[in-house]
């Protein structure tokens, strides 16, 4: 035999050994791979159901963190962790890739007076939220994906019980005002660089009451009317990512068109809470501004009482939405 037929039996047999070694390949990764979760299978099954993960916080670094103000300080405070890789390409990009973590801890807080001040910092852990982003569109029958996610939610005694039912009601309403920006606040991370720093909200402050705000509180404390057209600003900046003011169009929450004088829960377009519908309230002029005060209190159980807790705390405010709310047909 020749030496050039000697290479091509030795190649010819390389790439049967080749073939053969791809095809048995082929069938581990069709009976052992769930379709579609090749980017994150270790986290998504083949039905999208999303599981924790086991090692957490190993692989995952700090990003950032929010203080969500409540009454007398903090009520809660956001820790949220991602890969590494998944900044890392975040950081080149501007955008996160197909199949990247986002894990969200929301913890309750505790503070004390120290010698820099009135400090907090996180205690239990009230809830555990996980985002995976989703470029392809995997789990449309699903309800915990979509908008490019798939959202999750985790029992904070056992993170292997996955408590969200429905992503649009469950997880996604705190992220309306992000939805241009990919449903993510990414200027509160800062190892995000300054790609996350694109869409920092206008007229970004620190946090304490203008001179303006406190006027404006004490004002409608004494005369006891709102202003309308105050209102209509007050409700576009605190309200609108929510509610719509247009008849039988609901979203997160349910239009207002028409809310003065109805009775609670019985507006067209929505699927409202039972603590809602069977509240029994009607919505006078009080009701509306006790709601708006302390959402959570004056019908307990209902959505708003999770998603916007601490209200309307600016009673000018709550008195000038109520007044705008009352001019809606």
């Amino acid at each position: 035999m020749s030496k050039m037929n000697r290479n091509r039996t030795g190649q010819g047999a390389l790439m049967l050994v080749a073939a053969g070694l791809l095809g048995l390949s082929a069938c581990k990764d069709t009976q052992d791979t769930p379709v579609e979760a090749d980017t994150y299978s270790s986290l998504v099954s083949e039905r999208g159901e999303i599981s924790f993960p086991a090692d957490f916080p190993d692989g995952f670094r700090f990003i950032g963190s929010w203080a969500v103000a409540g009454e007398g300080g903090v009520a809660d405070i956001h820790s949220v962790y991602a890969r590494p890789s998944d900044v890392d390409a975040f950081r080149q990009a501007g955008r996160f890739p197909d199949g990247a973590v986002l894990i969200k801890e929301v913890s309750a807080s505790r503070g004390a007076k120290h010698t820099t001040g009135e400090a907090f910092w996180p205690t239990d852990t009230k809830t555990w939220f996980m985002m995976v982003k989703d470029a392809k569109g995997r789990f449309g029958d699903n309800p915990l994906w979509g908008d490019g996610w798939g959202w999750a939610q985790f029992d904070p005694a056992d993170t292997t019980r996955q408590i969200a039912t429905d992503y649009k009601t469950d997880c996604q309403s705190c992220h309306i005002p992000a939805q241009g920006n990919d449903w993510i606040y990414t200027y509160a991370y800062p190892a995000l660089g300054p790609k996350g720093q694109v869409n920092l909200p206008e007229g970004a402050k620190t946090a304490a009451m203008t001179p303006d705000a406190a006027g404006h509180e004490a004002s409608a404390a004494t005369d006891g009317k709102g202003d309308p057209a105050a209102g209509k600003l007050a409700f576009e900046t605190t309200c609108v990512a929510c509610h719509s003011t247009v008849a039988g169009k609901g979203g997160v929450g349910p239009s207002l068109a028409g809310v003065a004088g109805r009775k609670a829960g019985t507006g067209p377009g929505y699927a409202y809470s039972p603590e809602m519908t069977n509240s029994g309230v009607t919505w006078t002029p009080e009701n509306l501004a006790k709601h708006l005060e302390k959402p959570r209190e004056f019908i307990p159980g209902n959505r708003m009482g999770n998603l916007f807790p601490n209200g309307v705390r600016n009673s000018g405010h709550r008195m000038d939405i109520v007044a705008y709310l009352g001019t809606l047909k």
